[in-house]
């Protein structure tokens, strides 16, 4: 696939997965312009998840998919309505990064003469496509294994790094929302807490959150954060102290928790999508794994600690529901003693 990108001059990257699938995607962005300047990059991911690539400046267009309209009731139009529209973009190369249906069917219906992905499952979908990369999937970083794709087309890899930079507009809109946050008393840390996920299988647990908090307060201010339907959540954690957090909210956006992160100077959280914009915003991190693999989706990072789940033979795991007969065994075996114990070592 040597050179294939020397004719394209309007390039549509796929990623149709979650938050933190999205931010891995970075890397590939960066890439891809550095090598080809000239080319007119469209970003296409779900809706939901684009908040970051309209502040990357080598974004040239980011084009939400809607995924919500299309699992709906009328979803076939929907999907014909926004394929409607993306042909007229007159793309004429896709590099479709997620490795499924959905993408592929667009990929082809986008009209674009060149259409790469990979083709590890060897299912249909190869077909739709007019190159496949060799990229090997479960053998490396989802970070390394979308790169791959980049050399196998003969691109050079400048940086693999991820690092968000905000607008200073984000910085100023969260001085109003919350004044007290930006007025430091002492000099104890600050620990950013964020104990959701997207499935409950990966939620360590509020018990667990709530004891590291109490063995650090001594040492740490905590800021406690979650997502807006974590209410009762970051409720319940609250309630088991007898201390007060600098902050306890649910009421960020993406932009607005990627901005608390660099008033935080370490990130606890669940294998999830702030756990990745945490690493992003380059402070250090600590991520509870238990259903996924941290080799192929820890944080992208090197300012990276990462408590493991037990090497169980259901690991990795579908996350639709627990079939160990242990409910959520790959969890309990991390305590938060350990945890609290990696925190305090940050701030020695």
């Amino acid at each position: 696939m040597l050179g294939l990108l020397k004719g394209s001059k309007r390039l549509l990257l796929i990623k149709l997965r979650y938050i933190g699938d999205s931010i891995w995607m970075w890397p590939v962005i960066n890439n891809l312009k550095w090598n080809y300047p000239h080319l007119k990059l469209s970003v296409l991911v779900n809706e939901g998840t684009e908040a970051f690539f309209y502040i990357n400046p080598l974004v040239d267009e980011v084009i939400p998919f809607p995924r919500a309209k299309v699992k709906s009731r009328g979803g076939s139009f929907h999907f014909f309505k926004f394929i409607w529209k993306l042909r007229k973009k007159c793309f004429d190369t896709v590099i479709d990064l997620t490795d499924a249906d959905r993408p592929a069917f667009i990929s082809f219906l986008s009209g674009a003469k060149l259409r790469i992905s990979y083709d590890n499952e060897h299912r249909p979908r190869r077909f739709l496509y007019t190159h496949k990369a060799q990229a090997k999937m479960n053998t490396k970083h989802m970070v390394d294994y979308h790169l791959d794709i980049l050399r196998e087309l003969g691109l050079k890899i400048f940086d693999s790094s991820i690092k968000i930079e905000l607008p200073e507009e984000v910085f100023k809109h969260l001085k109003q929302k919350f004044p007290t946050l930006f007025l430091r008393t002492d000099k104890k840390k600050r620990l950013l807490i964020h104990p959701g996920a997207r499935t409950s299988l990966r939620q360590w647990g509020v018990e667990n959150f709530a004891e590291v908090g109490k063995l650090v307060t001594h040492k740490y201010h905590i800021l406690l954060v979650g997502g807006k339907k974590e209410k009762s959540l970051i409720e319940n954690i609250c309630q088991k102290w007898d201390f007060r957090p600098v902050l306890a909210t649910t009421k960020l956006n993406l932009l607005e928790f990627a901005g608390i992160c660099r008033y935080a100077d370490i990130f606890l959280g669940n294998d999830t999508a702030p756990l990745h914009i945490a690493a992003a915003m380059d402070i250090p991190v600590i991520g509870i794994y238990g259903p996924t693999l941290p080799q192929l989706a820890a944080p992208w990072t090197d300012k990276k600690i990462i408590f493991e789940g037990e090497k169980l033979p259901c690991r990795p795991c579908r996350q639709d529901k627990c079939v160990h007969p242990e409910f959520k065994a790959c969890l309990k075996n991390i305590k938060p003693e350990a945890v609290a114990e990696a925190i305090l070592k940050n701030d020695a």
